[in-house]
């Protein structure tokens, strides 16, 4: 697997409690990514450390056209990683491994993608939506997102913004806070007919879960579903 070191170009908060962090890549032309893949990063001399390691793995949010950058996303929690990762000076190099994964926008255009997802679960799924506005591509991409309010909603902006410019991309953002959560009837209003739909669904364990259940309960095949779970760390 190819490694690399990137030195930490900027941070910055993208929501309430999350920050992303963006990589200079321009000294390593031959990285290139799918979007909707990940990869794993390590701190090398971290200033706090634990029994889990100095290695994450972690979806990338940028577009494969994003170039000479790479970025990341994440819900700031009071691990050693996360800690060391938001003290470490700009400049700072870190090595990346990757990139891994095929959580990756079907290539048939005849079917729709609807992506269900919530929290931090939007980074792989914000690199695939960018990329598709991008270049243009003819799928329709449908997004239900969840989260607890717009402030700690991540790229709610950007995401707007697409829908906006891309017509084959319709947003649904649910706030849990007033509306509940994501349901059944959700699902059926934004999503229209299922025939031709394959479902992504990304988050948190008991997120994946419950939307999964649904999912089943609506008759949705195995065979159309792709997971991707996000644990907390």
């Amino acid at each position: 697997m190819p490694e690399y070191n990137f030195p930490l170009k900027e941070r910055f908060e993208v929501a309430e409690g999350t920050t992303a962090f963006v990589f200079d890549t321009s000294a390593a032309p031959d990285f290139t990514f799918r979007a909707g893949q990940y990869i794993e990063i390590e701190l090398e001399n971290p200033p706090y450390t634990d029994e889990k390691g100095n290695e994450r793995h972690f979806s990338i949010a940028s577009s494969p056209n994003d170039k000479g950058i790479l970025m990341v996303a994440t819900r700031m929690r009071p691990s050693a990683f996360k800690r060391s990762l938001a003290e470490i000076h700009l400049g700072t190099k870190v090595k990346v491994k990757g990139p891994r994964g095929n959580f990756v926008l079907h290539e048939n255009p005849e079917k729709k993608a609807a992506f269900i997802t919530g929290g931090i679960g939007i980074t792989p799924v914000r690199s695939i939506i960018k990329y598709a506005a991008e270049e243009k591509l003819p799928h329709k991409i449908v997004l239900i997102y969840s989260n607890r309010n717009p402030k700690s909603t991540a790229f709610l902006d950007d995401l707007k913004k697409w829908a906006g410019e891309n017509p084959n991309f319709k947003l649904f953002a649910k706030m849990t806070d007033e509306a509940g959560y994501v349901d059944a009837d959700d699902v059926k209003k934004n999503v229209g007919d299922f025939g031709d739909t394959i479902f992504y669904v990304v988050g948190p364990p008991e997120m994946v879960q419950a939307m999964t259940k649904i999912l089943e309960e609506l008759k949705i095949s195995r065979d159309e579903l792709r997971f991707e779970e996000f644990s907390g760390y």
